[in-house]
């Protein structure tokens, strides 16, 4: 779909010098028509987007937000690149609302995670000696040595609770970077999995004999292979341009 109409209403107010509008992802199953304007100095975006309410345009084409920039993206043949754009804050999310709950960028919400992850992390690691009874016995182990374990299995707890955290509150962070639906998923889920898996996996390495091959190959799998693949997904999130329209 093309806003040439809304871009051409845009024109005719005497502070803009170029535009373009488009929509950008901001759910899993939502986009948001944005304008991104470069004007002649400073100018209200809330006086530019009302320049454009009726007559001008029905309210469905009129743009959400009106993003000032400072020039338009281009690629090496001059024409505009838009997948350059900024991903802009959209007006209302850090102020909250349903989507703003979503928001890792909100304070209040960023806050709520890092308590999750202490309370998750602190849970962890009283639990590992029920999961695995023995794995973080340190009694023979001397010091200055015996410390540096117990911080290594401090970080892997803490760790499984920022992944926890992510996994509930992560993913509008990811779907708003505007790649697809799939990969976002599998991205967050990556992430998590980068996050979580060091606890468990530590754990059961510690109790397998190192001639127990069977087990060796399944950890190895379980754990190791899926780390690398998660990786792999985290590039590929990294390398995919986002979608415009």
């Amino acid at each position: 779909m093309t806003y040439e109409d809304v871009e051409a209403e845009l024109r005719k107010h005497p502070a803009v010098r170029a535009c373009v509008v488009t929509r950008i992802q901001t759910g899993e199953r939502t986009n948001t028509l944005v304008a991104y304007v470069v004007t002649n100095g400073s100018s209200d975006p809330a006086a530019i987007r009302a320049f454009l309410s009726a007559p001008r345009l029905p309210a469905k084409r009129i743009p959400q937000a009106v993003i000032p920039v400072q020039e338009l993206p281009r690629t090496s043949s001059g024409e505009l690149d838009r997948k350059g754009l900024p991903l802009p804050v959209l007006p209302g999310r850090a102020a909250g609302g349903k989507e703003a709950l979503f928001d890792m960028g909100d304070v209040p919400l960023a806050g709520l995670s890092l308590i999750v992850a202490v309370f998750v992390g602190v849970l962890a690691f009283v639990m590992t000696t029920v999961f695995w009874p023995g794995s973080t016995d340190l009694s023979v182990v001397p010091q200055p040595y015996a410390g540096l374990f117990t911080g290594l299995y401090v970080a892997e707890c803490l760790s499984f609770g920022l992944g926890v955290s992510f996994l509930l509150f992560g993913r509008g962070r990811l779907t708003r970077m505007g790649r697809p639906p799939w990969l976002t998923s599998l991205a967050h889920l990556s992430v998590v999995w980068l996050l979580v898996a060091w606890w468990p996996q530590d754990n059961f390495y510690r109790l397998a004999a190192k001639t127990d091959w069977g087990r060796q190959a399944v950890l190895v799998y379980a754990f190791n292979i899926t780390l690398m693949i998660a990786a792999v997904v985290l590039v590929a999130f990294a390398l995919r341009e986002r979608r415009v329209e």
